[in-house]
């Protein structure tokens, strides 16, 4: 299902080989980001998931607004610069505002990338988890409509998706037979 402003970005080749799970997680990368932008009102969704753990099996997905159609064929995977390479535990969210990105003493502005990556006015994150607890991937956002910060609530919407993600990922990879059923 397509979106106005959605951008998907194949970092490895193919899902643990199996195509027909690679259509559906990426139906579910698609829908998640979709969904993630209508409930907070941000500009920008982007969500990384790596299977594997390992980088074989990694897909990024971008939902961007009108606003950000100029990025729409960004294709660099920022694997840990700044923001990006914060660590969070299932459950937790990080809600900053910009002044507080900019403040933060990971923000690198993206290093040599600073210049053609979108730009970020404020940022709430939360990693999307396996059942386990292990990390699937990060949801992030940004830029929330009418430069509002975001909100407490808005946390607590991209907590429930991130976990309903986890689970649909999950499903997807016992349904495939690529982990147990354990």
């Amino acid at each position: 299902m397509a979106h106005v402003g959605e951008v998907g970005t194949e970092i490895a080749p193919a899902i643990t080989g199996d195509p027909a799970l690679a259509a559906h997680i990426d139906d579910l990368l698609h829908r998640t980001c979709h969904i993630a932008r209508a409930l907070t009102g941000a500009e920008q969704a982007a969500l990384k998931v790596d299977l594997d753990g390992d980088g074989t099996a990694a897909r990024k997905f971008f939902n961007l607004s009108e606003r950000y159609e100029r990025w729409r064929d960004y294709r660099v995977d920022p694997r840990g610069l700044g923001l990006h390479g914060i660590v969070l535990k299932a459950g937790e969210v990080v809600r900053l505002t910009q002044a507080e990105v900019e403040a933060h003493p990971d923000w690198h502005g993206f290093g040599n990338q600073a210049s053609s990556h979108p730009p970020m006015r404020g940022w709430l994150a939360t990693p999307v988890c396996a059942r386990d607890g292990r990390a699937y991937g990060l949801l992030q956002l940004s830029d929330k409509a009418g430069d509002a910060d975001f909100t407490e609530q808005d946390a607590d919407h991209i907590r429930e998706l991130a976990a309903f993600a986890g689970a649909a990922l999950d499903a997807l990879r016992v349904a495939s037979g690529a982990v147990s059923r354990t």
